[in-house]
């Protein structure tokens, strides 16, 4: 009994962590859902930038065994290539937003599963005390 306690005490914690959070609009309440075309479009773009500044940081900087005979000039040239992986990274932004509002459901399902079955088991221990 003392476990479940515990649990309910931890579940109604979180929900007032989450409803005491910064603010009350999501990014993808903020920036919109994108379609399929705009994530298509954002993919094109972000998949051969995040590939090319990973071969070049990798090549310059990251495939070297001893950082003490690199140059500066290889070191900036790595450099450029983790710029443009971050380049990439940002045109993920509206797979991010999907990624968030499918985590946000699934996690919100989970919380009404729990708390029926927490209820449930109440109404059943209740019934069979004799």
């Amino acid at each position: 009994m003392k476990k479940l306690f515990t649990t309910v005490l931890t579940m109604l914690t979180s929900i007032i962590c989450f409803a005491q959070r910064g603010g009350t609009e999501r990014s993808y309440e903020a920036i919109g859902l994108a379609d399929g075309d705009e994530i298509a479009e954002s993919l094109k773009i972000a998949i051969p930038l995040l590939i090319v500044g990973f071969l070049i940081a990798y090549i310059f900087m990251w495939s070297k065994k001893d950082t003490s005979k690199t140059d500066d000039a290889s070191t900036n040239i790595g450099c450029f290539g983790i710029i443009i992986m971050a380049v990439g990274a940002f045109f993920l932004l509206p797979l991010l937003a999907w990624v968030e509002y499918i985590f946000v459901n699934i996690m919100t399902i989970g919380f009404a599963i729990v708390v029926v079955g927490v209820i449930i088991y109440f109404i059943y221990s209740a019934l069979t005390k004799k």
